[in-house]
């Protein structure tokens, strides 16, 4: 059952890519933190990325854009502002548990780093899956091959 869904996932990513140069799902699949269906999910959720103009657009589209609620002298706290696709974050926030606790992981090692910088471990994770966005986005639109050096200074690779 399993090698029919992987089967599946990876056909649904790599058949339409074959009739042309330019595959936008190249960069994704060649990131160690992301399994084929992750790949798909992150695919399909946030479709054609050309209509973001820019990388926070995306985020904001997932959902992990910080929203301040106030009203008169009320200022609340900061908080996400959930407005995006549940299923993206669910996807995002695995794959960035995954990726903690995975070895040589880019993303790995700017969660440990924020974490060292007494950021809240929750706090740490809402960024590392901002980032993916971010990355997601970027890989998409322009085609590149996954650089993990480019995620944060400080990884190794």
């Amino acid at each position: 059952m399993e090698k029919e869904e992987n089967g599946t996932a990876e056909m649904l990513l790599c058949t339409p890519c074959q009739r042309r140069a330019f595959c936008p799902t190249k960069g994704l699949q060649q990131m160690p933190e992301l399994g084929l269906k992750t790949v798909a999910v992150l695919r399909a959720e946030l479709g054609e990325v050309d209509r973001f103009a820019c990388t926070d657009q995306a985020v904001a589209y997932a959902g992990m854009d910080i929203q301040i609620k106030e009203s008169g002298k009320f200022k609340g706290k900061a908080k996400l502002s959930k407005r995006g696709s549940g299923l993206l974050r669910q996807i995002l926030y695995l794959a960035a548990i995954r990726s903690i606790h995975l070895e040589g992981s880019a993303f790995g090692a700017y969660y440990h780093h924020l974490v060292e910088r007494r950021l809240k471990k929750m706090s740490a994770v809402m960024a590392v899956m901002r980032k993916m966005v971010a990355v997601t986005t970027h890989l998409m639109k322009t085609g590149e091959d996954y650089d993990p050096s480019k995620i944060w200074v400080g990884s190794t690779s």
